[in-house]
């Protein structure tokens, strides 16, 4: 009982996985989220953290050995939570065949399909890039969705929310 009171309370508990974070007033979540059932699962979180006038925020991209239409789905799967700002980034220890920008591309085409305004979107190249953004656009009472992959980009953009945090 003891260690599950405890759990997660130190970033080295569960990294990538429904990490929780907050700073001035701007609530984020840390997750891998690399699927539709995952990025469901911390959306559902994320939007039940939002309070009258905040706004749902959100970091997008997906490895570049997934077909299409699994692209297109994590896409889908954002739109239904109608955030207020995605970023979309290379994951560029991803990319995994595909040329640079085109994940982003299919994602983007897939959000604007789904009715996400193309004032919502916007794009960076690298994942510490986009979270510096998403943080940059949020105000209190906010609540941001990070899905960060790299390890390295996690390690810093963990580091980045910590020294938030204090």
């Amino acid at each position: 009982a003891e260690v599950f009171a405890n759990f997660g309370a130190r970033v080295a508990d569960n990294p990538g996985r429904l990490m929780r974070f907050e700073a001035g007033g701007v609530q984020m979540l840390v997750d891998y989220a690399h699927n539709p059932e995952g990025l469901t699962g911390v959306l559902e979180v994320a939007r039940s953290l939002l309070g009258d006038g905040s706004r749902l925020g959100l970091v997008l991209g997906h490895a570049g050995n997934r077909d299409d239409r699994a692209i297109e789905q994590l896409a889908e799967t954002a739109a239904g939570f109608a955030p207020a700002l995605v970023v979309l980034k290379e994951l560029e220890a991803y990319r995994r065949g595909r040329e640079v920008g085109d994940v982003p591309r299919i994602l983007r085409a897939a959000l604007l399909r789904c009715g996400v305004p193309e004032s919502a979107l916007l794009q960076r190249q690298t994942e510490l890039e986009a979270v510096r953004t998403a943080l940059e656009w949020a105000r209190p009472g906010d609540v941001l969705v990070l899905p960060v992959h790299g390890l390295a980009a996690r390690a810093e953009v963990l580091e980045l929310l910590q020294q938030l945090g204090k």
